[in-house]
């Protein structure tokens, strides 16, 4: 079997992202999804004697883990095929904006947002990665407001690519866990202590209480008694994480999202002006200035308890992001009905996500993958 497998089984062991148990690609646990039923059934690579035919199936085939309880969960095989993985998790509680802000990244990479760094991405598994396009992507393209993510009680990852860079090719999985699944004890966390990137995204109507921003909360349906409070995910997160030396390792980014608006705020207004699709690798000097403004904005306006991730993490850098670019409002009425009421449910003026590669490219620098490395400020050089 190794004869079809493109870089040969890794090197590093690789966990599974989701229960963390170690795994090996056993052509004895492989299966294939079945497109009418949508099940697993067993699939042996020697039943196929063509040697493309095999190569394609093995590329949408998935190996089932080893560690089946509580729930059978299964892994493509490509995501075990080209050295250690790489997971980036969303935090924030339910409303912030993170299945948009995933969306959003998602479609400017379709868009070819970084090709003019090298940076080639293609899916780890074609049939996954369709469905997060046609349930997320394409809706939020379409000018519709995204569902919020559902608790569940075992975590699994959103979607995966393959990015290649400088010829190295990483698989990097995305979680969008709902907000209350973080706060559950066990296994259902037990993913946080494996993640390798954590994007925690700011909620400017949540986290402001800026008068300016009173409409907005109304229509987007956040209680003004609620705007300020901590969020409590970031310290459910937090909590969990290990420490060396005080501090957690794992690289994070900062997003404060929804910054349209804020769009006529300095520095906010100079930020949202500059053409948010990378020509090249960020500069590091700018980095730091953006995470100095960003920094300097939140403590400004009394929201220091969204700068935790800041003060407790190594490398932490943070972004002025708009997932939309707009806010959503409740539909307009059809063929002369009534008008919709209830929560906002389409951007009718269409979509224009601002500066929303920022922090995967910064992800990216702190892992190494990218050729101008990233020093991200602490809090005594802010």
């Amino acid at each position: 079997m190794d004869q079809d497998i493109p870089q040969g089984q890794p090197q590093q062991p690789v966990h599974c992202p989701s229960c963390l148990q170690e795994l090996h690609l056993d052509e004895r646990q492989l299966f294939l999804s079945d497109p009418e039923t949508n099940n697993m059934v067993p699939w042996d690579p020697g039943s196929e004697p063509n040697q493309m035919r095999r190569q394609d199936q093995l590329n949408r085939a998935f190996l089932k883990c080893p560690n089946d309880q509580p729930d059978r969960h299964f892994l493509p095989v490509p995501y075990l095929m080209f050295g250690k993985p790489m997971t980036i998790a969303f935090v924030g509680q339910s409303g912030t904006g993170k299945t948009h802000l995933l969306a959003a990244i998602m479609a400017e990479i379709g868009r070819g947002g970084l090709d003019s760094l090298g940076i080639r991405c293609r899916s780890v598994n074609t049939s996954q990665h369709h469905e997060f396009l046609a349930r997320a992507v394409n809706q939020l393209e379409a000018g519709r407001v995204l569902p919020a993510t559902r608790p569940t009680d075992f975590v699994e990852f959103t979607d995966a690519l393959l990015i290649t860079v400088n010829g190295q090719t990483r698989p990097v999985a995305f979680f969008d866990i709902a907000g209350e699944s973080l706060h559950l004890p066990g296994k259902a966390t037990e993913f946080l202590l494996g993640v390798d990137a954590l994007v925690f995204v700011v909620d400017a109507l949540r986290a402001l209480r800026l008068k300016q921003l009173s409409l907005a909360r109304e229509v987007a349906g956040v209680q003004p008694h609620t705007a300020g409070l901590a969020d409590p995910t970031f310290s459910a997160v937090l909590d969990r994480l290990p420490r060396d030396g005080g501090l957690c390792d794992v690289p994070t980014v900062i997003v404060l999202n929804k910054c349209d608006v804020l769009r006529f705020e300095p520095p906010i207004d100079q930020w949202l002006r500059e053409d948010g699709r990378p020509k090249s690798a960020p500069d590091p000097n700018e980095v730091y200035r953006e995470s100095q403004d960003v920094f300097a904005f939140l403590t400004h306006h009394q929201a220091t308890p969204w700068l935790r991730p800041f003060m407790e993490c190594r490398r932490c850098t943070l972004h002025f992001v708009s997932a939309t670019g707009m806010s959503p409002a409740v539909a307009p009425a059809v063929n002369g009905g009534s008008p919709a009421s209830g929560s906002p449910t389409a951007f009718v003026g269409g979509i224009r996500p601002r500066r929303v590669l920022g922090p995967l490219l910064s992800v990216f620098q702190m892992w190494g993958l990218l050729d101008t490395p990233v020093s991200a400020p602490r809090l005594r050089e802010v």
